[in-house]
């Protein structure tokens, strides 16, 4: 039942997608169109360049989930195996910045950017995205059900701590590796705040961005929200279907000790 209802709004979507204007606003509403219509995803082709969009966004979705996961990887080992002074309180004042609002420095960090002369340019986008405290903690809860008699036979057979982490550590790290990149793809895929503020330019433009284009202040089509809406969701429907079973165990494995 509580699939069904989280499934619900997305069955909505696809079913208005295909839908024309006459029936969309129709009273009561259908959830099966009752007139078939394609119009609306070959007028989103019209009015936007999605392979541009599509390149900008899957480019800098790649990289940034790339650079927080093995950055949060890395911290998550550290943490998670090694003891040295002062640990635990780096620790936490990491896991403090979640609590602090993107809204409260978003004014700074684009200042950063501008002084930078990063602004509208990729790199915006993704040096201020480099590491993430959730994803830390994971990694580091994950790292406690490794064990460390594993890592000290690598070190007697005379392994670096590079070669450990790279070579054992992240193989056997699947799960949680499975769950952050799902998390993490799907919440830089719909960045929709910072994109639009230090983004100015067409060329550049992300895919939740551009679309918001539709929605107009004395009127808004629908029809082509949703088709652009269903566009710009298969690619994070994909990506999570492949990854669902891994995810699950990684959710369930990042509780332990």
């Amino acid at each position: 039942f509580g699939a069904l209802l989280m499934l619900f709004p997305f069955a909505w979507m696809l079913s208005t997608s295909f839908k024309p204007r006459s029936e969309i606003m129709l009273y009561p509403p259908t959830l099966i169109p009752q007139q078939f219509t394609l119009e609306n995803y070959v007028n989103v082709f019209d009015r936007l360049d999605l392979g541009r969009l599509y390149w900008n966004t899957t480019y800098v979705t790649v990289v940034k989930t790339f650079i927080m996961i093995y950055t949060a990887a890395l911290l998550g080992y550290v943490f998670g195996k090694f003891r040295f002074w002062g640990q635990e309180v780096i620790f936490y004042f990491i896991l403090f910045t979640m609590i602090i609002p993107f809204e409260v420095y978003v004014i700074p960090l684009y200042q950063m950017m501008v002084a930078a002369r990063l602004g509208d340019t990729y790199g915006a986008l993704i040096l201020p995205h480099m590491l993430s405290a959730y994803a830390v903690f994971l990694f580091r809860q994950f790292m406690f059900t490794i064990p460390n008699e594993l890592i000290d036979a690598a070190r007697i057979d005379s392994a670096g701590e590079w070669y450990i982490f790279h070579r054992l550590i992240l193989p056997l790290c699947g799960p949680v590796l499975a769950t952050t990149i799902s998390f993490y793809f799907m919440w830089n895929w719909n960045d929709f705040l910072w994109p639009l503020i230090v983004i100015s330019s067409s060329k550049r433009a992300m895919l939740p961005v551009a679309l918001a284009g539709f929605v107009e202040q004395h009127g808004t089509d629908f029809g082509l929200v949703m088709a652009g809406a269903t566009l710009s969701v298969i690619p994070v429907l994909l990506l999570f279907v492949a990854l669902q079973r891994y995810v699950v165990q990684g959710i369930a494995l990042t509780g332990l000790k």
